[in-house]
């Protein structure tokens, strides 16, 4: 699968995967440009509503909600494209509009009704059985499908079975765990919707199926005008109904819409690499002329360097960082000059600032390394911040270091005593205790720690799963022998 050309390439970070982001796929769709897209579509469609009778209502609601999901389907797959490429914020975005995805929700109809025609000509010529099982597969390679399509900008790639494939072989299990994310999003986006119109639409069509019973058995003039009074009441109260209700419809619908292009192109973000696509690791809105300036800066610090002006080197790059407080590559070049200068005391002191700047960035890996960078001068450092401990001791264990994650967390219920984590961090000592370093015995106290003082925690109940493992595993004495 052939990435858009306009992406350059630079070296992936360490990338979360998509199922522990799961929370923050519900969360994007909450950015203020976001909201005003939702809220802007929604009320459009819902101005549908003030048609002056039903019919017109009908026709109204349908073609301004076809027109309003065209444009927003238009974002949606921008959200896709763009978090594809590691663009994991709306404020990453590049100014300039993506012209390539004009077309794509027209595209987006296409991929959707096809396959269906497809599985409707497949029933009429083999019967419903077989039917139904193509229908699953549809289903099941519908997400691969629509990745390929808007990373490829192609209808024809997108209804091409290989492409679609070649993503689900790629991402491997993790793929049957997204399609499970997506069937249970896509049942509370109906569920939802589902309990909107109940709650607002279905008492008025109670009340209209009432009044028809009830003309039918007029005996009198008089009966009839109560009747057709009641009805031009119930008309009156349908039209604000009908607005609120197409309105907060839609917007749940958009809503999910952008949760689940969200995650799709997480996916593909964390997937990258062995399905081939170039990633833009810096973000948006490409910089010349900052880009240029840092490059200079580069270029003078390594001079300096080459001539042995560590000192200056080092006053230039503290600057370039000061200026640039959340810059990455800024903070880093500093903390490696400190580290190679021996300044101590500043190395550990910038520490608390650039560990976590790299964890909240997602940069794990990195952040272990300066971590270790300060080991090296000082072993009793000490991280100021708790939670970026914790997800560097997760980093150390991903990494097969159960020993190293174990010096992270060492005295962490002592020097952040009540905080939050600590039953997080009980948790996380005993499962590397047990699971990695097979010390069985130390594990189970941590376990039992974290039962006996944190019993309403969520982690307890995998901490007495993994109790009742180790207490399987422990030898039985063995029995007296008989007389």
């Amino acid at each position: 699968m052939e990435a858009s050309p306009r992406i350059t390439y630079r070296t992936s970070p360490d990338i979360q995967p998509f199922w522990q982001r799961v929370p923050r796929f519900f969360i994007f769709p909450l950015q203020p440009a976001s909201i005003m897209r939702i809220l802007a579509f929604s009320g459009f469609a819902a101005l549908g509503a003030l048609a002056t009778s039903v019919p017109g209502m009908v026709v109204a609601i349908a073609g301004m909600s076809l027109l309003a999901w065209i444009f927003f389907l238009r974002f949606a797959c921008r959200v896709l494209s763009e978090t594809s490429m590691g663009r994991l914020s709306l404020a990453d975005y590049p100014d300039e509009p993506d012209d390539s995805l004009s077309y794509m929700p027209f595209k987006l109809f296409g991929l959707m009704i096809i396959p269906m025609i497809a599985v409707g000509f497949i029933i009429g010529l083999f019967g419903p059985t077989v039917g139904i099982l193509a229908y699953a597969l549809v289903s099941f390679a519908m997400p691969a499908a629509l990745m390929v399509m808007v990373i490829s900008r192609s209808l024809t790639t997108g209804l091409n079975p290989s492409a679609a494939w070649s993503v689900i072989t790629a991402m491997g299990k993790p793929y049957l765990l997204l399609w499970v994310f997506l069937y249970f999003l896509s049942s509370a986006e109906m569920m939802v919707i589902a309990q909107v119109v109940e709650h607002m639409i279905l008492p008025l069509a109670k009340r209209f199926a009432e009044l028809s019973l009830s003309m039918s058995q007029v005996t009198s003039e008089a009966e009839a005008e109560t009747v057709q009074d009641a009805f031009k009441l119930l008309y009156s109260q349908l039209r604000p109904r009908l607005t609120g209700t197409v309105f907060l419809a839609q917007a749940v619908a958009m809503h999910f819409t952008l949760i689940a292009f969200n995650m799709l192109g997480y996916a593909l973000y964390q997937y990258h690499g062995v399905l081939g696509l170039d990633v833009d690791e810096d973000g948006g809105r490409p910089d010349t002329a900052a880009k240029q300036a840092e490059g200079s800066q580069d270029q003078a610090i390594a001079a300096l360097l080459a001539e042995g002006k560590l000192d200056q080197a080092l006053d230039l790059a503290y600057e370039a960082q000061r200026l640039e407080p959340d810059n990455i590559a800024a903070q880093e070049r500093y903390h490696k000059l400190l580290h190679l200068a021996g300044k101590d005391e500043r190395l550990l002191n910038h520490s608390n600032k650039l560990i976590p700047l790299l964890v909240r960035r997602e940069q794990s890996t990195a952040a272990l390394q300066a971590w270790k960078r300060c080991q090296e001068r000082h072993p009793d450092f000490r991280l100021e911040d708790p939670a970026a401990l914790v997800k560097l001791a997760e980093t150390a264990r991903t990494e097969r270091d159960g020993k190293l994650a174990l010096k992270l967390l060492n005295g962490f219920d002592r020097n952040f005593r009540n905080h939050p984590l600590v039953p997080e961090v009980y948790f996380l000592c005993g499962s590397v205790l047990c699971e990695d370093l097979r010390k069985d015995e130390l594990a189970d106290r941590f376990l039992a720690t974290l039962c006996s003082r944190y019993p309403q925690h969520p982690r307890v109940d995998d901490a007495r799963r993994l109790r009742e493992v180790i207490a399987k595993m422990r030898p039985q004495p063995a029995e007296p022998s008989g007389a």
